[in-house]
């Protein structure tokens, strides 16, 4: 039986107001391995159990969060009689890139689940901090939404739970994170489209038109501020949803090439090789015999 992870949207949780948000208190037994298009940051509030992102599984007990960019799939197991109580929070990741000033940490948030942990185990204070503002979104979302300053309130307050996940994965505090110079065209916006339709025909021209600005100066700021180039940085992308496809699912190596954005086998093949130094069916193969 061949296991494909299912696409879930925003639109499946009602929408709390006119953002494209929510936030509510799941128990949850167990969920299908699934992506979206938005971000989810949920938090262990009882039970335990385990939860895999991208392959990669860990445990699950009260204070632990964890935090799924678009694309990035995910399944959770509870463990027998501890059924798993948390926040769901899910929110476009657009709401997030409002000041040029968010650039100081959203290059941090895109490297959770690749350079950074998609899980954090808070100590006892940071665990109570962050209840405190969940308890807080949660009763802000139930209030009118014409109330002034809603949805101010609850982006600052979503932003400041990010903030402390990605400072704990990261383990590099704020004093060290270095302001980047201004830009013409802020960066962040461009890697955050990139991350969400990384398997579609993305080209620098595409970009360039969308973006109005020049193919070169896109180039010459993914080499600046990422030091490689877009198309590596593309590559990287499909390859990673690729090997989590390859580690998570035993759909057809031909479907997951066309599935993360490859025109070709051929391509995919060379690429993911070029990468990760085996090809596809070897690092299937030598993923389920670790697994064994």
């Amino acid at each position: 039986m061949i296991t494909i992870p299912e696409h879930m949207d925003l639109s499946e949780n009602p929408k709390q107001g006119p953002l494209p948000f929510y936030i509510g208190i799941h128990e949850i037994i167990s969920t299908p391995l699934h992506f979206h298009e938005h971000i989810e940051f949920s938090f262990i509030i009882e039970g335990s159990g385990t939860e895999s992102i991208n392959g990669k599984t860990h445990r699950l007990r009260p204070g632990v969060a964890s935090l799924t960019l678009p694309n990035h799939m995910h399944e959770i197991s509870c463990d027998v009689n501890h059924q798993v109580r948390k926040y769901c929070c899910m929110f476009d990741i657009n709401i997030l890139l409002d000041s040029s000033y968010d650039s100081e940490w959203c290059g941090l948030l895109y490297k959770i689940g690749s350079q950074y942990p998609s899980h954090v185990e808070f100590s006892a204070d940071e665990t109570k901090w962050i209840s405190e503002i969940l308890h807080k979104l949660l009763v802000e979302s139930n209030r009118a939404s014409l109330l002034p300053g809603r949805n101010s309130i609850i982006c600052s307050m979503i932003k400041e739970a990010l903030l402390r996940f990605v400072r704990a994965a990261s383990c590099i505090p704020s004093a060290d994170i270095s302001r980047e110079p201004a830009m013409k065209q802020p960066f962040w916006p461009i890697l955050q489209y990139i991350h969400v339709h990384y398997t579609d025909a993305v080209s620098l021209e595409s970009l360039s038109e969308r973006f109005d600005v020049s193919a070169s100066y896109i180039s010459r700021i993914f080499k600046q501020y990422l030091g490689i180039s877009f198309l590596t940085y593309l590559h990287q992308l499909r390859i990673e949803s690729a090997s989590n496809l390859l580690t998570s699912t035993n759909m057809s190596i031909i479907d997951i090439a066309a599935e993360t954005g490859f025109e070709s086998y051929r391509t995919f093949s060379r690429v993911f090789q070029n990468l990760k130094k085996v090809t596809p069916s070897e690092y299937r193969s030598m993923h389920k015999s670790i697994s064994r």
